[in-house]
């Protein structure tokens, strides 16, 4: 059979969209699954949505508690607005996270980990279908910080670029809570301890020099030094340091033995 060159062509779009078409029902199916998942569960499906209460009751401070502390005080707390927000948007991300780690932890008790192994998928595909639903609700939530918190957070693309490290941050706490815990109770108790990390995101409130330079190797810090300085050297490094513990902590994750 022979073909026109304008007919070959609209048959290969028309495989390509069918093709297309297929991946994002596919990818639809995997989101509605996973937030059926998360929703089944209390635990899970209450840091799901804390984010959303958290930006509220973040903002009403900011517009009522802060200007009556400050008439009774004197004190102008202004300057430190960036560290609120950083602080903010971390505990969003860090939420995400550990909702992802819980999933990753029930998929390893249900051996779907270790049969993920040896599909086509793989364990990497496995690894990208499980924080992708994470990654994009990070994008959304960080929107909405942006549009409650716009006097603070300027640009569209800074805002843009917060919302990826956002994603690769929440992306780190599942990976790092699923490694850690060895099941959802443990899990519990591990969470808090890495709540530990959002401290260097405050750490250049104090005048320790050796503090600044270790929380520099943690992603949290490069948060509110990137908020406060608008800095393209702070942006560049601090994406430096998200890179390097996400390819570490999927490097471990993909060459680990299936459980």
């Amino acid at each position: 059979m022979c073909f026109s060159g304008g007919r070959l062509l609209f048959l290969k779009k028309e495989l390509s969209s069918k093709k297309f078409n297929a991946v994002s029902m596919k990818t639809m199916n995997n989101f509605r699954n996973d937030f059926k998942l998360i929703t089944r569960d209390e635990v899970t499906g209450i840091l799901l949505f804390a984010p959303l209460l958290m930006i509220v009751v973040f903002k009403l401070l900011i517009l009522f508690l802060i200007p009556f502390l400050q008439s009774k005080t004197s004190f102008d707390i202004t300057p430190y607005h960036g560290y609120v927000v950083s602080v903010l948007l971390i505990l969003s991300s860090g939420m995400l996270g550990i909702v992802t780690g819980f999933l990753m932890i029930d998929d390893r008790d249900g051996s779907i980990t270790e049969l993920m192994a040896v599909t086509p998928l793989g364990r990497g595909g496995y690894l990208f279908n499980r924080l992708l639903l994470i990654a994009l609700l990070s994008f959304v939530y960080t929107f909405l910080v942006y549009v409650f918190f716009a006097e603070i957070l300027s640009g569209f693309f800074f805002v843009l670029f917060l919302a990826l490290l956002q994603a690769i941050y929440a992306s780190i706490v599942g990976l790092l809570l699923f490694m850690g815990a060895e099941d959802k109770v443990k899990g519990l108790t591990y969470a808090k301890a890495l709540n530990i990390m959002m401290l260097f995101a405050l750490s250049d409130l104090t005048d320790m020099r050796w503090l600044h330079i270790v929380s520099g190797f943690f992603p949290t810090y490069w948060f509110s030094k990137m908020i406060r300085s608008l800095d393209y050297t702070d942006m560049l490094i601090g994406l430096l340091v998200h890179l390097l513990w996400i390819v570490f902590l999927s490097f471990r994750f993909l060459k680990s033995p299936s459980k």
